[in-house]
């Protein structure tokens, strides 16, 4: 769910466990949540073609093409923003929480 979920932090704990791996990726963008049809502020991994997403004890590895399709990613109007583990840990430190930093989600 996302008012209660911890993509951010899950994501942001693990994208700093691969330092000096720049083909790792953070993302924060927006997705739309199955159980209600909504928009919501969402954050994921991506390397290559592979999305992994550690949030709410998950450990979900699935093809991009399709984690985007799931999630319908992305949302009209909603950029992705895509950090290496260094630029999300400057982010991290610099706003002193795990994001978003560059985007407003609409929840």
């Amino acid at each position: 769910m996302p008012t209660n979920g911890d993509c951010y932090e899950a994501n942001g704990k693990f994208i700093t466990s691969k330092m000096g791996e720049n083909n790792w990726k953070l993302c924060h963008g927006v997705a739309i949540l199955q159980i209600d049809g909504k928009p919501f502020g969402h954050a994921w991994i991506e390397k290559g073609n592979t999305v992994y997403d550690k949030s709410n004890n998950r450990n979900i590895k699935l093809a991009r093409q399709l984690y985007y399709l799931l999630g319908r990613i992305p949302v009209k109007g909603y950029k992705i923003y895509r950090y290496t583990p260094e630029k999300a840990a400057v982010k991290m430190v610099k706003f002193e929480h795990w994001g978003p930093w560059d985007s407003k989600p609409p929840r």
